[in-house]
């Protein structure tokens, strides 16, 4: 069975006396609306785009400068409070090794220059 068929038996009605006015007025208001919806769409995309590009600069300015101090800095940062308050003494010392080279070399000995590989230690250290 064709829906048309259903429609055809239906009784014709006249359309309301302002129905053409109410449907131009309608189209006047939607064409006056688009470009405000042009506009808003292109500063919502643009404050996106701002947003993104300065959350991509602060974290590239981050990763380029890096943590200040160098491992004494962060050797004696007190990771998660682990000192309860007490004092804290960093253990590391520097080394002028520049003897060392000099001594190494004249002879065939190797030199072994020691680095920290972790800087936080999982345990509190108690002397």
């Amino acid at each position: 069975m064709d829906d048309t068929n259903l429609f055809r038996k239906w009784p014709r009605v006249s359309a309301p006396p302002d129905f053409e006015e109410r449907v131009l007025a309608a189209l006047e208001r939607r064409r006056q609306a688009l470009p405000q919806a042009r506009r808003s769409k292109a500063f919502g995309l643009a404050l996106a785009g701002a947003a993104a590009a300065l959350l991509v600069s602060f974290v590239s300015l981050n990763v380029l400068t890096g943590p200040k101090g160098g491992p004494a800095g962060l050797a004696s940062a007190d990771p998660a409070g682990a000192s309860g308050g007490r004092r804290v003494l960093p253990i590391t010392e520097t080394m002028d090794i520049g003897g060392e080279f000099q001594r190494a070399s004249s002879s065939s000995r190797p030199v072994y220059l020691l680095e920290h590989v972790s800087f936080v230690s999982n345990t509190l250290v108690k002397y």
